[in-house]
């Protein structure tokens, strides 16, 4: 005899729920977007679920990732329900700024993040480092041992970014075996020690796979960029000036670090950005001295 789920009554549908669910998710997917939709107008479509709990609900939404769909109940208290959608928007948030595999930030977050701080370095005057990572020899992980292998490789120096970084650094798997650094505060001499010291810590590494007999060792290369926050540098600056640190890096040899050429000491400042005491100037006719 099949259990009964403790959050839903014996003769509740279970399967017809998820089925109907199914078709009816299906057909949303099919639909054109319509342009009511962009202004504000919309349809909320209720399913009423006799026999269903909060108990229930859960295990069918483990079972079918259900969490696009949201569930109140008609008559019991409503905050259990409020609360599980809360934490439901909370995990969609973390989804859409985090790698799956690493739980380190993704490309886009990166990129979000990386600019935040570049407008906060040009208004405090503050250093920032950039520093963008790659697995050295991957593809060769991968063929030899298979992917399975390979993630796990990436887990590991994910694991070791997320436990050398500072509380308020940002790392990012911005590629396959490509991995960031966004070091707020942090100069041209300070990041070097830094990385470093990562890439030691990466070199001591050894990294058990699942049917692989002997322990792997992997190596990774580094490019650093850095602005003293003398003027704006737009994101795209710095990236472009930490990737050919990178790639010569890989070329005299892989498993090492070069750091670019300061970016203000290299760039124009963007006129597209004004520093803090730029715009006390233009408002006041005051400059800070």
């Amino acid at each position: 005899m099949k259990p009964v789920d403790p959050g839903c009554t014996p003769d509740f549908p279970e399967e017809a729920l998820l089925a109907e669910l199914d078709v009816l998710r299906r057909m949303l997917e099919e639909m054109d977007k319509p342009e009511c939709a962009t202004e504000g107008d919309g349809m909320v479509i209720m399913r009423l679920c006799s026999g269903l709990s909060l108990e229930g609900w859960e295990s069918l939404h483990n079972r079918r990732d259900l969490r696009d769909w949201l569930a109140l109940p008609l008559s019991a208290n409503p905050f259990p329900y409020l609360a599980r959608i809360q934490q439901t928007l909370q995990e969609l948030v973390f989804l859409s700024e985090h790698d799956p595999l690493t739980k380190l930030y993704n490309r886009g977050a990166f990129e979000r993040i990386l600019s935040a701080e570049l407008v906060r370095s040009a208004r405090s005057g503050q250093p920032l480092a950039l520093v963008l990572l790659d697995l050295d020899d991957f593809k060769l992980v991968n063929d030899t041992h298979g992917h399975p292998c390979g993630d796990r490789v990436i887990e590991t120096i994910g694991a070791l970014l997320a436990a050398e970084k500072r509380t308020y650094d940002s790392a990012a798997r911005i590629g396959g075996e490509e991995f960031a650094l966004i070091l707020p505060g942090v100069g041209l001499v300070r990041a070097v020690g830094v990385i470093e010291r990562l890439i030691e810590s990466a070199r001591s590494l050894r990294i058990l796979c699942n049917g692989v007999s002997q322990p792997l060792r992997v190596t990774l290369s580094a490019g650093l960029a850095c602005t003293k926050g003398k003027f704006a540098i737009t994101s795209d600056t710095l990236y472009s000036l930490a990737d050919k640190a990178l790639y010569e890096a890989k070329a005299q040899g892989k498993d090492r670090l070069v750091a670019a050429p300061i970016a203000d000491l290299t760039a124009p400042p963007d006129k597209t950005l004004v520093r803090a005491d730029e715009k006390r100037f233009l408002f006041t006719g005051a400059i800070k001295g």
